[in-house]
Formats: structure tokens, C-alpha cells, sequence
């Protein structure tokens, strides 16, 4: 039995994915785990290994410390058990400088590398527009942020890599979550419209109040967030955004998407820190 790895960059809908995969009968799911570190959670508590994981989610016991010893181990026990392991790596930390990687990105699938001597993988990718990206992370410096956008849609091309969208999965979860089903050989089953109640997952669902995506209580695809002229110009003019774009068959500009209604947004929030506030 073979290992599915999935391959997400932070912002890019990774989460709802992860639970939606998590409700499949008979997965064990790990949840942002990478050989140079986990992405971890926003909780209070939280779990980033492999064997903290297997755990503490699946009461399974994971001797090695080593990643991808205790991945090996863990389908294995997976395989006895004919249940199906997933592992959703923390695709971030290949390519984008921050302190768990000593701010230098090694800018390779380093997973599918450290995977591929130990145990047969099944890879995909799990891709969203890269503005939207850009948008949710809190629009970084453009110049530096779809540099290392770029070289990670580069690397899933040249790794071959099956890709599938966040935006075609918002409009047909179904058909898409099959294909990605009939693709990795994990059983599909409706069960995963229970997405909401799968909460052993590091991502936005730990955040309080939830993400603007977990608030709406279902799997539609979110209108682009609104922006200043200025920010406009810096994406739409950002050579590496539009490379990015092109190659994974997205629009290059800003307005090709359907935006968020700004003041009906900011009259809900309103409405809602007035509620709270007499109806706690």
C-alpha cells in the first residue's frame, strides 16, 4: 500500500481538504507534518509530528522520532489495519524563508525526496489562485512572496505532479474529491459532508471565530477580499504572479474574480459586535 501525500501552500484551502479527507472511511490523516518541521496549530494545544499525531489522533504508537522512519512505520500499521495513510505535508516551509528553515527555503519537495527512498508515494497538489494566496497571507512584499510562489508551482511541474484546484473543488466537491479519490486510491464516500466535526487538523478551524471560510458553515468558493489601488498595481504588475498564474491556468489580474461587497461586509461585523456584546 502506498503512501498519498498532499501537497498544499498555507492559504490555499489545505485545511478544508484535510477534513473533508479526514471523514473518508478507513484514512489516518496527518495534518501539516514536514521533515523540517511541522506547521503546528493556532490552538492552545497542539500537535506537529508524526508520532505526536498517530498519537494523540489515532492512539496509534509510533516508536521513531525520525520522520520518515516513523511515516514508514505508521503505513505499515496502517497497511495491517487496511486503512489508508495520508500525510498532508507543510508545503510552506519549502519555499518560503521563516525561522523553522533558518530563513534560507531549500526550494525542493523535500517530503516526496526524504518518502521516496522508504515507502511508494502517491503525490498530489492542492493549488488556489495565486492573488487569493497572496491576499490571505496579508499581502507581504509582492517582489518577495510570488518569487517563491513561482519556483513552487515550478517545482510541482517539473516533479509531474497531478494538480487540482481549490476553486474547482469549492464548485464541485463532489466530482472533484472523487477524482482526487480515483486518483489516490482512498474510497470515496459522501461522509466527508461532515468535514465540520473532523477537528484533528492544524490549520484556520483553531483560530476563535473561525476563518472567514469555516464561518460559512459550507464549502463555497470565498469572493476575493477587497484592496487599495496601490496594493492592486504592486500584484497585477508582479511578473512572477503572472507567470505563476499562467502556468497553472488562473487569470493575471486582480479583477477577474468575483470581490467581496466591502460595505455589506463591514455592516455584518458591526452587527455581530453588537450581538456579542448584549447577547452573551
Amino acid at each position: 500500500m502506498a503512501v498519498v501525500v498532499m501537497m498544499c501552500f498555507a492559504s490555499s484551502g489545505g485545511t478544508l481538504l484535510n477534513q473533508c479527507l479526514g471523514c473518508l472511511p478507513n484514512v489516518v490523516i496527518l495534518s501539516e507534518v514536514h521533515p523540517l518541521g511541522g506547521g503546528g496549530g493556532r490552538g492552545p494545544v497542539w500537535f506537529d509530528t508524526v508520532k505526536d499525531q498517530a498519537r494523540e489522533w489515532y492512539q496509534i504508537d509510533v516508536k521513531s522520532d525520525n520522520f520518515s522512519e516513523g511515516v514508514q512505520e505508521l503505513e505499515q500499521i496502517c497497511e495491517h489495519k487496511a486503512r489508508q495513510l495520508v500525510v498532508r505535508e507543510w508545503t510552506f516551509i519549502n519555499f518560503m524563508p521563516y525561522e523553522p528553515n533558518g530563513w534560507n527555503p531549500p526550494n525542493r519537495l523535500i517530503t516526496l525526496e526524504a518518502l521516496g527512498k522508504r515507502c511508494e508515494v502517491i503525490p498530489f497538489a492542492f493549488v488556489r489562485d495565486s492573488i487569493d494566496v497572496w491576499i490571505s497571507r496579508g499581502t507581504p512584499a509582492a517582489n518577495v512572496f510570488f518569487e517563491q510562489y513561482l519556483r513552487y508551482v515550478e517545482a510541482l511541474l517539473k516533479n509531474r505532479i497531478p494538480i487540482f484546484k481549490y476553486e474547482d473543488f469549492c464548485r464541485r466537491p463532489d466530482v472533484i474529491l472523487r477524482t482526487i479519490c480515483e486518483y489516490s486510491g482512498l474510497t470515496y464516500s459522501d461522509s466527508y459532508q461532515n468535514y465540520a466535526s473532523f477537528l484533528t487538523v492544524n490549520g484556520e478551524v483553531q483560530i476563535e471565530g473561525g476563518s472567514r471560510g469555516t464561518r460559512q458553515g459550507k464549502i463555497k468558493l470565498l469572493r476575493r477580499r477587497h484592496l487599495p489601488e496601490d496594493k492592486i498595481m504592486e500584484v497585477n504588475e508582479n511578473a512572477d504572479m503572472v507567470r505563476a498564474n499562467t502556468l497553472l491556468g488562473y487569470s493575471a489580474s486582480y479583477y477577474d474574480a468575483p470581490r467581496e461587497n466591502v460595505w455589506f461586509n463591514r455592516l455584518k461585523t458591526e452587527i455581530r459586535k453588537v450581538s456579542d456584546r448584549y447577547f452573551k
